[in-house]
């Protein structure tokens, strides 16, 4: 049976709860346990409901996992294991369980990283050593790209909790052609990733116009929090939908998105259809030679430019034709830097 990301935390967190014996705990006690660890883990407001709560308690207490919980409700009202010593930590699984574990800890593997996750390591290490044992192998099935080493990593716990709790935050930031760093009031509205790279979207203090301002988490020094400064939203920033027009990370809010077409060479032409550009990205037209036109419709900026460039000679920017000029004087002084090439 398949075994999603907030299944394993909802069960774990009832594990977790269920092994202090220090506490009684009664449905609302447990869901409320959930709720809070999905909100942390996931960003998720919604209570986790009863029958998804049940759900959950069928789950442990059946074999389908091979878990067998003795899960018992003490004077029609506290939850607990009849056995103190259980945990489903302490369980060989059976193959079923084995089998969506596995699945499911491949994806959490990736969000260790994360220091929100800090307090679920200890059951996700003890169970992924455990099907390591029945598996005789410890071999990931999924491999996700990252960096090691990034910088921004350390950043990412502090600023996650201040965007999601509205906080306004000094970080000592120093841009790539900056000599010195700069200490800078902000009021942070999300974090974004882009081609393994962190992003804070937020806003300085400091403007005199509402805008967007945009930091590499890599060039961030430092945070801290600024509970002296009321947090403030920009209300012309919607975080879900900012960048639905934007390839990167790239723009202000005055940018609109424009029609950008581009030809595409036969020998890209099927790589650019089952990889789009972007989710705007239509075909316009096919030509004899196997080569397409594509439109989309999108800000222009520089992370554009870049994708663009990196098809080389397989691809022409059409229109508009500013952009297009702007293209076609990238590839000049690239071809310039070649001139004695003899091609």
């Amino acid at each position: 049976m398949p075994l999603n990301r907030s299944t394993l935390i909802r069960i774990s967190t009832i594990d977790r709860c269920l092994q202090n014996r220090y506490r009684r705990w009664t449905i609302n006690d447990l869901i409320d346990a959930c709720t809070e660890a999905l909100a942390e883990f996931e960003g998720r407001d919604n209570p986790v409901s009863r029958r998804t709560f049940q759900n959950d308690l069928a789950l442990m207490r059946s074999d389908r996992l091979g878990y067998n919980a003795p899960i018992v409700v003490r004077d029609n009202r506290y939850y607990e294991y009849a056995d103190p010593d259980f945990s489903i930590t302490h369980l060989p699984l059976n193959a079923d369980g084995l089998d969506a574990l596995n699945s499911a800890l491949d994806v959490l593997r990736q969000l260790q990283g994360f220091p929100q996750l800090a307090s679920s390591i200890d059951i996700i290490s003890k169970l992924n050593e455990r099907i390591s044992r029945h598996t005789g192998a410890s071999v990931p099935a999924m491999d996700m790209e990252c960096v090691p080493d990034y910088r921004g990593a350390r950043h990412i716990g502090a600023i996650y909790d201040a965007v999601r709790k509205q906080q306004t935050i000094i970080i000592e930031y120093q841009p790539f052609k900056a000599r010195q760093p700069e200490a800078l009031t902000v009021y942070p509205y999300l974090l974004k990733e882009y081609r393994n790279r962190w992003f804070l979207i937020g806003e300085k203090s400091a403007n005199r116009v509402p805008k967007v301002n945009i930091f590499a988490l890599d060039r961030i020094l430092s945070v801290a929090l600024a509970p002296e400064c009321p947090f403030r939203k920009c209300v012309d920033f919607d975080p879900a939908h900012f960048f639905d027009d934007t390839i990167g990370v790239t723009r202000n809010i005055s940018d609109r998105a424009r029609r950008v077409v581009i030809n595409i060479d036969s020998d890209q032409a099927p790589y650019v259809e089952s990889k789009p550009f972007h989710k705007s990205q239509t075909v316009e037209r096919r030509f004899s030679d196997g080569g397409i036109q594509v439109s989309l419709k999108v800000v222009i900026n520089f992370e554009l430019e870049r994708l663009i460039l990196g098809y080389g000679c397989h691809a022409e920017v059409v229109s508009p034709p500013g952009f297009r000029a702007r293209i076609a004087q990238s590839v000049a002084k690239a071809a310039a830097r070649y001139g004695d090439a003899g091609v």
